[in-house]
């Protein structure tokens, strides 16, 4: 059965689809994605199909080969650790310079996702929700150079075990308190307690992640 889609915009929409696919690990490490599959699946030509595929490769979720279908590439150990130390280093340089700018909307904003992750019983949307938070947060910073190179790291955050990493109702306590403090001082426009929190809370991240990941 042919999927509904619209004619305008799809490549990106048939980026979107694929790209949630792999992100919830529907499509798995290593698995070929048939670019005829696709096309016949969607009810399009193969041209928007491949600009799709090379949109998904930008992002790193594919590998393109010479005379083979895209494969879904995989996420080693370092590549998460790394992921972890680009966080750590640039996320406290865009709140610090985003809280000047934070208004009263954008906080209460903060507030209501925050309290949507920790109702959420759905690793997907908490993964989502996550996300949200911490980008709306950095967004009135203006700094788009750094907050694109941010934004990429969540991709990869959302591959490698963050499902693992939230898993149990005490993980989702713990985080939505440690969001709770970030917030708390954005909303007193304590710059040097904000980036103190938002560091701690990082670091505990990327130790939670070793943890699940058996890196000592």
């Amino acid at each position: 059965m042919e999927m509904e889609i619209d004619v305008e915009g799809v490549p990106d929409q048939i980026y979107s689809r694929l790209r949630e696919r792999i992100l919830k690990g529907q499509l798995e490490s290593g698995e070929q994605i048939v670019i005829d599959s696709v096309a016949r699946e969607f009810g399009v030509s193969i041209i928007p199909v491949r600009e799709a595929m090379r949109m998904l490769e930008a992002d790193r979720l594919i590998e393109i080969l010479p005379r083979r279908s895209p494969i879904v590439s995989g996420l080693s150990p370092h590549e998460v650790l790394e992921i972890g130390t680009i966080r750590l280093a640039l996320e406290p340089v865009a709140l610090a310079a985003a809280i000047p700018n934070l208004t009263d909307e954008d906080l209460q904003g903060s507030r209501i996702v925050l309290a949507e992750f920790g109702s959420s019983t759905d690793p997907w949307e908490q993964v989502e929700l996550n996300r949200k938070f911490h980008l709306a947060l950095y967004k009135p910073s203006q700094m788009k150079r750094l907050l694109s190179i941010v934004s990429a790291q969540y991709i990869g955050m959302t591959r490698c075990a963050q499902f693992l990493v939230i898993r149990s109702s005490g993980e989702i306590d713990k985080s939505v308190s440690e969001h709770e403090a970030i917030l708390d001082a954005c909303v007193k426009r304590d710059v040097d307690e904000a980036v103190r929190t938002l560091r701690s809370h990082l670091e505990a991240s990327n130790a939670r992640l070793r943890t699940e990941l058996g890196i000592v």
